[in-house]
């Protein structure tokens, strides 16, 4: 209230004029004698705000040391931040880069290409790709090097990340149908570019992989590659790299893959509420118009299968599904459901549950006959007394008598 009234002061000072003191200090609440002082003796008023403690200043630490990481940018920092340190809460984004600004926090992230734009209706096109040879750490130093498959619908942008371990054939498919899957419907066409997945190079031409094609043909959808050295005619999933960016910050932040997954579907999540540059509106908008254009999904089983050896079954409370003759662990709230089970032909085994992938095992990460996630393991420990202590320890210990995957 007192820095309004000095401002009308100055005004008059400048103008030459007298003030009505009794006016200002009616229409202030102050008393027409301090209004005075303040004109007589042109007196500033301290602005006391600036002597309060920033928020900011509690994760300084953090801030700093995640501004030095490669590719780590001020928003996908303060999404990490919100995330995982707003007790108490933390102010918004205008806030957070107004005080790395001040503080002279700077951060290292190179400036997007830019790519021309190109529209198309709603349900005509899905554009894909994968995000490679990511790598992050984990709270307890375990290192994962993983891919993020990324698919874009090209009227909404509504986006699709999936974290991957490898980029083959049985991803590739399996990344599809859970898009097709999570957005309830079938595109005319997926543009991507000539991934190895899709086709192979002899005698400098492109040869097609059949399967992917045949699945397309059986799903109703067109499969187009880009232009050889023309990525850019995908660019609306191109702009996913700058959501997937923002993992950067969450080095150090999560625990197991599956902790990797959460801090992947967050992350989508978000990019499908933000207001997108082009359209002005959020994909989430957007997509309630574009679901209406998509395809319906015909013969689920039959993409399945074209996927992989699909059963469905009733999970136990052992937590565990058999596949390719071994048996594999799913999440503790799946005991009691129905749970589709798709074996790749490459050996993977991918669970879903209510259109919601649930589990991916890689065969590669255990030998024994019965393969226990360590998330899921842990899940089936809680509450158990004989576990009472060092839960995860206890986790490992066991898992190892299993023999990295258990033996009955």
């Amino acid at each position: 209230m007192e820095r309004n009234v000095m401002g009308e002061l100055n005004m008059h000072r400048d103008a030459g004029t007298k003030p009505n003191f009794s006016d200002i200090a009616r229409r202030h609440g102050l008393d027409r004698h301090t209004v005075a002082k303040y004109w007589r003796e042109g007196e500033e008023l301290e602005d006391r705000r600036s002597d309060r403690e920033s928020a900011f200043e509690r994760v300084r630490e953090v801030v700093e040391a995640k501004a030095q990481l490669p590719g780590a940018t001020k928003k996908g920092v303060h999404e990490m931040l919100l995330h995982r340190h707003n007790d108490p809460p933390l102010p918004g984004y205008g806030a957070f880069t107004a005080w790395c600004r001040g503080e002279s926090i700077a951060f290292g992230a190179a400036a997007p290409e830019a790519h021309p734009r190109f529209e198309t209706p709603p349900g005509r096109q899905l554009q894909f790709d994968w995000k490679e040879d990511l790598r992050l750490v984990d709270s307890e130093g375990e290192v994962f090097e993983f891919n993020v498959w990324t698919g874009t619908l090209g009227y909404s942008r509504k986006h699709r990340f999936i974290p991957t371990r490898t980029r083959t054939a049985d991803d590739l498919l399996a990344c599809l149908l859970d898009a097709f899957a999570t957005f309830g419907g079938i595109p005319e066409e997926a543009l991507t570019d000539s991934m190895s997945a899709l086709v192979t190079f002899s005698g400098g031409r492109r040869r097609r992989a059949e399967r992917p094609w045949r699945f397309a043909e059986e799903a109703g959808f067109g499969l187009v590659l880009c232009r050889p050295g023309s990525p850019q005619t995908k660019g609306k999933d191109e702009s996913a790299n700058r959501f997937l960016s923002r993992l950067s910050a969450y080095e150090g932040e999560f625990t197991g893959w599956e902790g990797l997954c959460e801090c992947v579907a967050r992350i989508e999540r978000r990019s499908n509420q933000e207001p997108n540059g082009t359209t002005g509106l959020p994909p989430d908008a957007l997509f309630m118009r574009e679901k209406e254009a998509l395809r319906p999904i015909g013969n689920m089983r039959l993409l399945q299968e074209m996927v992989g050896d699909v059963s469905v079954q009733t999970v136990p409370a052992t937590m565990l599904v058999r596949a390719a003759g071994r048996l594999w662990s799913v999440p503790r709230r799946c005991i009691g459901r129905r749970v589709t089970v798709i074996a790749m032909p490459g050996g993977q085994v991918r669970v879903r549950m209510g259109g919601e992938e649930v589990a991916v095992h890689d065969p590669a990460a255990a030998a024994g006959p019965i393969v226990y996630d360590e998330g899921h393991y842990l899940e089936a420990l809680e509450g158990k007394r004989w576990a009472d202590g060092d839960i995860r320890a206890a986790a490992r210990a066991n898992l190892d008598l299993l023999g990295g995957g258990g033996a009955e």
